[in-house]
């Protein structure tokens, strides 16, 4: 198995797709292993645990991808609200060109897992952790308290989870723009007792 870094990654990149596409449930082994177009028998190779196991590697490499593309929009100091808009208007342009088929790359696992595979359930919070720590470390470094940072980040991350569902329901990437409009609100809200301040 020389080619096992390749092959493992073609089988969790074609997971990942899947899952995001059309469930959890509804995607086979076989199915995954086809789109993946790595060789007969190598599944259960690099995944003995079988689906399970895929799924928690699935789940792991969608956190980094997603953190991945976060932190480099946060490169250029970008304050938490701009980093959210560049982000949503991405994710709007992908999912207007699969025609709303692509989604959240976790929640579909976790919807279906959660509350049956700690370790699937695990790995979705740390997933959210590291989202909303970029978010959270760039609202510091724009003068918001740390732990209204914090706070805000996470409701953020919640807000960008639910408007992804919504747009596959409306079929329209309308849920991402108010998102990120009401993102811009809590992250510039004035009130020191509820929101982040900036001072400009």
């Amino acid at each position: 198995m020389g080619n096992a870094p390749k092959h493992r990654q073609a089988i969790l990149e074609a997971a990942v797709r899947l899952f995001r596409q059309q469930g959890y449930a509804a995607t086979g082994l076989n199915e995954i292993l086809a789109a993946s177009g790595a060789p007969k028998g190598s599944l259960y190779y690099y995944f003995p645990n079988g689906k399970a196991e895929i799924g928690f590697a699935a789940i792991e490499l969608a956190a980094e991808k997603v953190a991945g593309t976060l932190s480099a929009l946060a490169a250029d100091g970008a304050r938490p609200e701009e980093i959210v808009a560049r982000y949503l208007a991405m994710v709007g342009n992908w999912m207007r060109q699969s025609a709303y088929a692509d989604g959240s790359p976790i929640t579909t696992i976790v919807l279906e897992m959660a509350s049956r595979d700690d370790k699937i359930r695990e790995a979705a919070a740390d997933a959210f952790r590291r989202w909303a720590a970029i978010l959270e470390h760039a609202a510091v470094e724009h003068g918001c308290e740390p732990t209204q940072a914090a706070e805000t980040a996470r409701v953020t991350i919640a807000l960008i989870e639910g408007a992804l569902i919504q747009c596959r329901v409306r079929r329209s990437v309308d849920p991402l723009t108010e998102a990120a409009a009401q993102v811009e609100i809590l992250f510039s809200e004035t009130d020191p007792r509820k929101r982040c301040r900036h001072d400009d």
